[in-house]
This record gives C-alpha cells, structure tokens and sequence, in this order.
C-alpha cells in the first residue's frame, strides 16, 4: 500500500486558510515550544480520520477553525477530505470530499457522507464488507465489520504512551480498541489473509450445518428406532392374541396389522405354540452342534499335540541316519531303522502343515453361532404363551389401540425428515475442498522475523539501552508488548527508565512496519506519527542549552549523555526511511519535538517542517 500525508489544512474562521506541508520518504519533523498546537496535529489528523470523539483544544485551537482537511495521496490517487470543526464535545458529521485533491476556492462545505466516504477510503484500504470481526467481545460482535480506524493504531505514538512501561498502542484505554487490536492484529501485520479468513469462516459454516445435519440424522434414526420397537411390541401381542398371522415377516407387518384393524379378525392363533416350540428346538440343535465341535477342535488339537510329541521321541532316529556307518548293526538294524524313519517323517507331515479342519471348523463355529443368535432374536418376538382376551371389549380395546398407532407410525417415512445422506456427503466434500493455511505456525514465524528486524535496531542503538545494549528482543505475541531478554535465559528484563521506554516503543513500531511492507501489507498505511520521543531529555536539554552547550559543555560521556541518546533515537528514524527505499517502499514519518535542528545535522532523511518559537504556531497569533 502507498500512502502519505502532503498537508495539513486549516480553514480559520477569520477567512485565512493555514496550511502545513509534508514530504514523503522523510522524517518531517515539527519543532518548538509547548503550547503552540504540535500535539494538536495528531488529533487533526485521527479527527479527519472518522474519529467520533475528538481531543483537539477548544480554546485557541478549536474555536479558532471553521474546518479541518489531510490532502493525502493513495496508492497513486490524491485526495482531499476535510471535517468541519466539532461544535464543543460534539464531532462534526460535515464531511467534503475531493476525489483529485483539489482545494475549494473558499470554504469547504459538505458533499459527501461519513458513510459514504469511509467506504471509499476503505476500499483503498483493502478493506471490504467480506472483512469482518472473526471473534466477539463485550463491545465489539463476532463477524461486525472491520473499521479502517482500527488499523491506524499502528499509525500513532502519543505522548501518553510513549514512554509508558505497559502499553504500547494508543486508545487502549477505549474499550472498543482494546477489543479490535487482537482481532484485527493477524491481518494487519500479514499473518493471516482476507482470503484465509473467508476460507475458515466458509470452512467454520459448513462445519456448523454439518453438525446440524447430523444431529437430524441422529434424531431420525432415534425414532425410527423407537417407532420399530413400538411397532414389534404390537405385532408380538397381536400374534398373541392370534390376529396376526404368526408368520408374517418383518416388513409386511404394517401391512398384517392394517388389515387385522379392517377385517376385525378374531380366534385364538393355532400356530403360535407350535413355533415358539419349533424355534426352540432349532435353537437346542444348533447349540448342540456347536458344543460338539469345541470338543472335536479340542480333542484333535491334543491329538496334534500327542503327535508332536511322540515325533520328539523319534528324534534319536535321525541321529543314527546321520551317523549310519558309526552304528553297530544287527541282521534287523536296517528294518527297524528305516520303519521308525518312515513313522517320524509321516508324523512331522501331520504336524507340520495346517489341514483344512483348523480352519474349517472355526468358520463353521462361526456360523451356527450367527445361525443362533438369529432364532433367539425371532424367539424373543414370539409370546411364551397364547394369549386371550377376557371378553370382545378387551379385543375391540387392543384394535382400537392398534388403529391409533398405525395413523400415527404407519408410514416409517412420515415421522423421519427426508434422507440428508447425499447433503452430508456433499457438505464433508465441500469442508476438505477448503484448504485453510494454518495460523498458529504463521504466527511463530512472526515472531521470529520481528525479533530479528528489532534486534538490528538494537545494535544501531546499542549506546543509548546502556546495560541493556546486548539483549536480545522478545516480542510477547499474546500481550502485544515488547521486552528484552538477557542472552541464553528465557526470561524477559523490567527495563526500567523511560528512556528505555521510548526506544522499545520505536523498536516496535518500526519492526511492525517493516514486516508489514517485507510482507506486502496492504491494510496499514506506511506512515507514522511520532509525538516527542525526546520526553525523557527535553527538559534537561533545554537547561544545556542555556549553559552553553554548543561550546561543547554538558557532553563529557557523550555516548551515556541525553543528548546522544536523541541523536540516535534520530539516527534510527533516519535509517528506517533508508531501509525502506533500498526495499523499494514508501514510508513517512511525521514527528513532533521540542529539540533544536542541530541534533539531526548529517541525517538526509529528515526534513525540517516548522519550528514553533517566537509567536509562531499552528494557530497564527493574528488569528489567535
């Protein structure tokens, strides 16, 4: 993404417009006293951004300025938006739009909607309605679109957090961006992917009517189970009864109990004894005949066992073959010796190979088994007993019941939703089709990149973290924040002083940035507003000043010195805008100071905005 800031407009109230101009590739640097509106540039800028609440002074500021305008350039488009100022607490929806970036001859006035501009801006973004939230919290709700607002937290360090020891993203006192950074951290950076995202958010919603899909499945097999059970229940009693015939097979039951309900049939069933008896007598055969082959397969398996045996006691034989001339023979030597030969080779032929009973039999076992298992089952469906009704009303009762039933269960097909076997199928397919690039390995890829772009900047700055100028960095993914490891240890260093403060902060912002354009972000805008990194020194420096220090007092240990350290908080900015034209990239910066010129003499990077001193200052004294 190509973006840079060309200037800051101000349309005052007096009728004169006051402006502010900044260069791309370049460390635009705003400097001078307090009071004279720097830190207000930052809020102009987040105010003409969409902001909803706004922290630009009333007094001088605010009341001085009709509108507020950004003339920035995106991705080769030069555009103009400008907000009329806040009336007090309340954010302007006023919005003027220049699609060329050209001025209004005289003051702006609304053209365009918030929405309506959001949504362009947005697009240049790389933004859309397919970028949404993937996961909820207390303010902000699953799949709710993405805001581009919540990408400029990588845009900004305010003097508020700049040399805080815990935070190092501005608004995350807010609910609502505390709640968007790790949502929306994974795609800013290039971890994960718009395209990624939708693939897992179409993977996640397959697998949810997948679930639902089965769960139907589930529930109909439920009650088809208990629509058979009922459904055997009632054939049992009325075969008991003798008004079914005692035959009739499984799937032709319906059919038996319809017309039993029809022809009111009535008598006593003559066949029923007669086939519980039958059944149970196949069932006696059959476990008989089982029984009778555990103990063949026993008794031939000691059989082989005796064989195996008596040929061990042969082995003697096959010595004196093998030593035939060393034995003394007699006249029946030879017959003897070779009878017992032939009877230990037939008995190692017999123990040797399997015979087709070893495995026969168990097969056959097998069978009869299921063969039983099969008439127990129709057994248990038949009454032990013919049964009989006391009187006709008892019968007309049990066909009456019989007759509700089947209105109710007589279609199997009416109490099961329709066969969602091919939709299963079709939704598993669909699932592994969608190839989702696992994160999690992404993500500690990240990490590592980052702690190596953050350790280069900590050599370049090696003097300034004092004792802290050998660790090594140690980005914390979960908590967002940046620490320092002692090298060869796991654990993580306080760093202290606000000094140091500052320089993870840079350290952090700076990696972030450089992974986002290595990785071809499209998402994060490559410019970033710095508010007073000198904070920690300005004060003391400002006291050198007036002792002389261009004569070169105050600067005796030059490299532990506040001076130096801002020196090389500059030397830094500036090799980062050089890292990132030898990349090929665009990046800005825009910074906010109180230091005097001097301290960036020899950096080519970094170009002179303003300085605020002597009456001079965002508002005009005139207009003020």
């Amino acid at each position: 993404m190509k973006f840079h800031i060309e200037s800051l407009q101000l349309w005052l109230k007096s009728k004169q417009r006051r402006f502010l101009t900044f260069l791309p590739n370049k460390v635009n640097v705003i400097t001078g006293e307090s009071h004279t509106g720097k830190t207000a540039i930052l809020d102009i800028v987040d105010y003409c951004m969409f902001a909803s609440e706004h922290g630009i002074s009333e007094s001088i500021i605010n009341e001085n300025v009709a509108w507020y305008g950004l003339r920035i350039h995106v991705n080769d488009k030069v555009y103009l938006l400008a907000r009329r100022a806040p009336d007090g607490k309340l954010a302007s929806l006023d919005y003027y739009f220049s699609s060329t970036g050209e001025l209004p001859e005289a003051e702006p006035s609304r053209n365009i909607s918030e929405s309506a501009l959001k949504k362009l801006l947005s697009a240049d973004f790389g933004l859309d309605q397919d970028v949404k939230i993937p996961f909820g919290g207390r303010t902000l709700r699953a799949n709710s679109r993405v805001s581009l607002r919540y990408f400029l937290l990588f845009n900004t360090i305010s003097q508020d957090i700049i040399t805080h020891s815990d935070q190092f993203f501005d608004k995350q006192n807010q609910a609502r961006y505390q709640e968007a950074l790790p949502r929306i951290f994974d795609i800013a950076v290039g971890i994960d992917t718009v395209e990624n995202i939708l693939k897992r958010e179409k993977r996640a919603e397959l697998e949810r009517k997948l679930v639902r899909q089965e769960n139907l499945a589930a529930k109909t097999e439920e009650r088809r189970e208990q629509f058979n059970a009922q459904l055997a229940e009632t054939i049992a009693r009325a075969k008991g009864y003798g008004l079914v015939d005692d035959y009739t097979a499984p799937d032709a039951s319906i059919d038996a109990l319809k017309r039993m309900v029809t022809e009111r049939e009535s008598g006593p069933d003559r066949y029923v004894s007669a086939q519980y008896e039958e059944i149970s007598s196949q069932i006696y055969r059959v476990s008989r005949k089982i029984r009778g082959l555990h103990r063949f397969k026993t008794e031939f398996a000691k059989h082989k066992t005796t064989l195996k045996e008596t040929g061990d006691s042969l082995q003697p034989v096959a010595y004196l073959l093998n030593n035939f001339e060393e034995t003394v023979r007699t006249s029946v030597f030879d017959d003897i010796l070779q009878n017992l030969s032939q009877g230990l080779q037939e008995i190692k032929n017999a123990t040797a190979r399997n015979t087709p009973l070893d495995s026969n039999i168990s097969d056959i076992i097998k069978d009869l088994e299921s063969q039983r298992e099969k008439l127990e089952k129709d057994l248990a469906a038949l009454p032990v007993e013919m049964e009989s009704f006391e009187n006709d009303k008892d019968k007309y009762i049990f066909i009456g019941e019989t007759k509700a039933k089947l209105e109710l269960y007589s279609d199997p097909q009416s109490d099961k939703a329709p066969d969602n076997s091919e939709l299963i199928a079709r939704l598993e397919a669909e699932i592994g089709d969608l190839t989702v690039a696992p994160v999690e390995d992404r993500k500690e890829l990240f990490t590592k990149a980052l702690d190596e772009a953050i350790q280069d900047y900590i050599t370049l700055t090696k003097a300034a973290l004092g004792n802290y100028g050998d660790y090594r960095s140690a980005f914390n993914y979960s908590e967002k924040k940046l620490h320092l490891r002692k090298p060869r240890t796991t654990s993580t260093e306080n760093v202290g002083s606000s000094s140091n403060h500052m320089f993870l902060h840079l350290f952090l912002f700076l990696g972030l940035h450089e992974l986002i354009m290595r990785n071809g972000g499209v998402h994060v805008a490559p410019f970033l507003i710095i508010d007073q990194f000198s904070r920690p020194y300005w004060g003391e420096d400002d006291r050198k000043e007036g002792r002389g220090e261009k004569d070169g007092e105050g600067e005796k240990d030059v490299d532990e010195s506040d001076v130096a350290k801002v020196k090389l908080a500059l030397q830094l900015l500036d090799h980062f805008i050089t890292t990132a034209n030898e990349m090929g990239k665009e990046f800005q910066m825009i910074v906010f100071e109180h230091i005097n010129p001097r301290y960036w003499d020899g950096l080519e990077n970094v170009h002179l905005v303003e300085v605020f001193r002597d009456g001079k200052a965002l508002i005009p004294v005139t207009s003020a």
